[in-house]
């Protein structure tokens, strides 16, 4: 999985970026193969912003979350992103099993 970390309007430390990594680590725990990770980091007035974009195979997830500090504004995000791919994949598991055994059909 690739993960690009980028900020704007804050400055991002390497303990920071390493931090948000191991956070990252658990959507390769919910399951779907993510090729792409995009954490975008803002700072506006009082408020920290962050923004994920997950690219997989299939499709794409995205979420954000504002908090006061940068790194519960991580937090929030992947709990969002994680919840959208577990029902992402809850959805086709249903709709494979919903598939009649004659739906199959061959080209030739």
């Amino acid at each position: 999985m690739q993960l690009i970390i980028s900020g704007r309007g804050v400055v991002l430390t390497t303990a920071f970026k390493a931090l948000v990594g191991r956070k990252v680590e658990k959507l390769a725990r919910v399951g779907s193969s993510t090729l792409e990770l995009r954490v975008t980091c803002g700072s506006e007035r009082f408020q920290r912003t962050a923004r994920l974009v997950a690219r997989t195979r299939q499709r794409s997830f995205s979420s954000a979350a504002s908090a006061d500090h940068l790194l519960t504004a991580v937090e929030g995000a992947i709990d969002s992103l994680c919840r959208q791919m577990c029902e992402a994949r809850t959805r086709r598991r249903r709709a494979r099993s919903r598939r009649p055994a004659g739906a199959i059909t061959s080209g030739a």
